[in-house]
């Protein structure tokens, strides 16, 4: 009992120091949105690879626990929610690595469209710090109440769009309309997989199945 409980354990921390680089990317993210800096974009795809491999390693262990300790029913729950999680944390890594790409490939994105961009930004952070704090504290009660930040996102982005949108009515160019959108639109992806992972703390704490859309 002692071996599979430290086994666990390690298994989970694995899970949190990926979470941190996850988070370390998004926030290269929007300071390079900023400032424009590639070579601080190159750090984020650099930093992808680093997740793309802890992803890997959380995978292996997973496997080493299910055949050498035959967890019983509350051990399987967290390797299954972890693997879950581990996932979904690739994904964001990934949707951190597209903004990345986009800063590499483009100019400076325009002005007029960063007060828009932040608030979202800042929500998605919060949302993922207070998830990722839901998964560590085995909270179920947060992780049922997290996702309604995803809709704050969503009205945000709504709102990015409905501005961008005016200065298309009014022949007010942006550069890189298309690019642009399409980057913008990780943030909110990046939510959706934020999401997700508040469905696996609640697997993985009482066993019920959550589809938060």
């Amino acid at each position: 009992m002692v071996k599979i409980d430290t086994e666990i354990n390690e298994f989970k921390d694995e899970i949190l120091i990926m979470s941190h680089q996850v988070r370390k990317m998004f926030v290269l993210a929007m300071e390079v949105l900023d400032t424009g800096r590639k070579e601080e974009a190159l750090r984020i795809v650099e930093l992808d690879e680093y997740v793309n491999n802890a992803n890997e390693s959380i995978n292996d262990k997973a496997i080493e626990i299910l055949s050498l300790l035959a967890p019983v029913a509350t051990d399987l729950r967290v390797i299954l929610a972890g693997l879950k999680i581990s996932t979904d944390l690739e994904r964001i890594g990934d949707y951190a690595k597209a903004i990345a790409r986009f800063v590499i490939k483009n100019d400076e994105l325009d002005e007029r469209l960063q007060p828009y961009i932040n608030p979202i930004a800042k929500t998605f952070i919060e949302f993922f710090d207070e998830t990722m704090q839901a998964y560590t504290d085995r909270d179920v009660k947060k992780a049922l109440e997290l996702p309604g930040r995803d809709d704050e996102i969503d009205t945000a982005f709504k709102k990015l769009l409905a501005f961008i949108e005016k200065l298309t009515d009014e022949n007010q160019q942006i550069a890189a309309l298309v690019p642009t959108i399409g980057m913008l639109r990780n943030f909110e992806r990046a939510g959706d997989h934020t999401k997700n992972i508040c469905e696996a703390i609640i697997y993985e704490v009482k066993g019920q199945h959550y589809d938060f859309g």
